[in-house]
């Protein structure tokens, strides 16, 4: 069985905003058979402040609680909103991600999926950014080691470089964050060869992408990549910042995989979770702004953790011919010492 909680956050919504509810739309086809007979739904819970007070400054969650009871706003250059119910919403999205944690931990079947919004990854220390409020997957890994794992592996493949995860393990050498990201685009952060800092140093991979890099650059990536990064750190548990927006027909980026890819991508990251971490695997939503395209390929993962058949790729490509990546991993081999014997 897979742990998984469902958490739309209905009260958490801004008209006209990507970042919404109606990005759920189509979840409830994860609560019908055959899907749901491979699903242990928990129930949504608010986080305590204790695991959150590990990542975020007491000073930001209370100028985060005050706005929202002043009846909310903007909280920074204009993309990320508050409303009245977003205090409660932010902190039922970090105890949701730490439920299904707890599933992941204790389960003779230790994969997971928080299906949670608001999202996490780019919400720093003491700031909002990038529609996320709290970070959940750092406020997972902090309870992680609360718990007594040392090591812990967080792969973000949303399309946008989660820069407030790096920015909160960059210099943390018990973390090991790996992003997948497009070139160029926001937060403009994530360069090849930004490798975290301090003790650190090394434990940040940053992997920029061209447009349209599509699946096979995944393929290469991870060969190449992730899988000797994680045989050399050796995870105790593999943390996933699950973003859908490098979907190919995603309105806002253009790096162009396809939901077969995030199928693949999902059983890669379990063979790592299988052959480091005794099977602990949790991914926890960010982005994906198709409802149905988000839908198909959060299917796409959990039919991968199911063990069901792979979706049939999309005909004809939609990617058209995969862009070479070479150069760039042999940079990132070198700069992390992937080449060593």
């Amino acid at each position: 069985m897979i742990g998984c909680s469902i958490v739309r956050s209905s009260g958490h919504r801004l008209s006209g905003h990507p970042e919404s509810p109606r990005r759920f739309t189509h979840f409830d086809r994860f609560v019908e058979p055959p899907l749901s007979d491979h699903l242990q739904f928990l129930p949504a819970r608010e986080s305590s402040l204790d695991p959150i007070l590990r990542v975020h400054t007491a000073e930001y969650i209370t100028a985060l609680e005050q706005i929202c009871i002043s009846g909310g706003g903007f909280l920074d250059y204009g993309d990320t909103y508050a409303t009245p119910a977003s205090y409660t919403a932010a902190l039922t999205a970090a105890g949701s991600t730490l439920q299904v944690l707890d599933y992941v931990l204790t389960s003779d079947h230790p994969y997971g999926f928080a299906l949670v919004r608001p999202p996490g990854h780019h919400a720093t220390r003491d700031k909002a950014m990038g529609f996320c409020l709290l970070n959940n997957i750092a406020i997972a890994a902090k309870e992680a080691q609360a718990q007594s794992l040392e090591r812990v592996l967080i792969v973000d493949f949303d399309v946008h470089h989660g820069n407030g995860t790096q920015e909160i393990f960059e210099q943390d050498p018990t973390v090991l964050y790996i992003s997948t990201h497009q070139a160029g685009i926001y937060p403009g952060s994530g360069a090849w060869n930004d490798a975290g800092s301090g003790p650190g140093y090394g434990y940040s991979i940053n992997i920029p992408l061209p447009p349209y890099a599509g699946d096979q650059a995944f393929q290469q990536i991870f060969e190449q990549v992730i899988f000797p990064s994680a045989a050399r750190f050796k995870p105790e548990l593999v943390l996933v910042s699950a973003g859908y927006d490098a979907y190919w027909n995603d309105p806002l980026a253009n790096l162009g995989l396809t939901t077969a890819g995030y199928y693949e991508i999902t059983q890669r990251l379990l063979e790592i979770a299988q052959r480091h971490a005794q099977g602990r695997l949790l991914f926890v939503l960010e982005g994906g702004y198709d409802p149905s395209a988000l839908a198909d390929n959060v299917g796409a993962t959990l039919a991968a953790l199911a063990s069901f058949p792979s979706p049939k790729p999309e005909q004809p490509s939609p990617v058209g011919s995969p862009r070479d990546i070479s150069d760039l991993l042999h940079r990132l081999r070198k700069l992390h010492g992937l080449d060593e014997k």
